[in-house]
């Protein structure tokens, strides 16, 4: 099995262990072609749904962004975007995209990672 293959495996069974829970996945992208990253978006939202498992992925890629985008189209409930920037002092601020603005900056480039 090649990398990408047990990266996918290892979402979906991770997945199934966080049944009724949270899932944290950091760097979503890491070992996945970017071909493959709309696929596994998709999977993730259905199997998320069907498990009740509320998942959390973080990215630096542009092409993960398009790919959750692409998958977010399909099924606005499935999700929602967040980019986190430093805030002032050691806060956090917050920046909530809905589909259509995310599909936009993703469409035109802008940066949202």
């Amino acid at each position: 099995m090649g990398d990408g293959l047990s990266r996918v495996l290892q979402v979906i069974l991770a997945l199934v262990n966080a049944k009724d829970g949270i899932l944290l996945v950091d760097e979503f992208e890491n070992g996945l072609h970017w071909t493959v990253q709309p696929k596994l978006w998709n999977l993730v939202f259905r199997l998320s749904k069907r498990l009740n498992v509320q998942v959390f992925a973080t990215t630096h890629s542009q092409d993960c962004v398009r790919a959750f985008s692409s998958a977010w189209q399909n099924d606005e409930e499935a999700g929602t975007f967040h980019r986190l920037d430093r805030g002032s002092g050691n806060g956090v601020r917050v920046t909530a995209y809905d589909r259509t603005t995310l599909s936009d900056s993703v469409e035109t480039e802008v940066e949202v990672r």
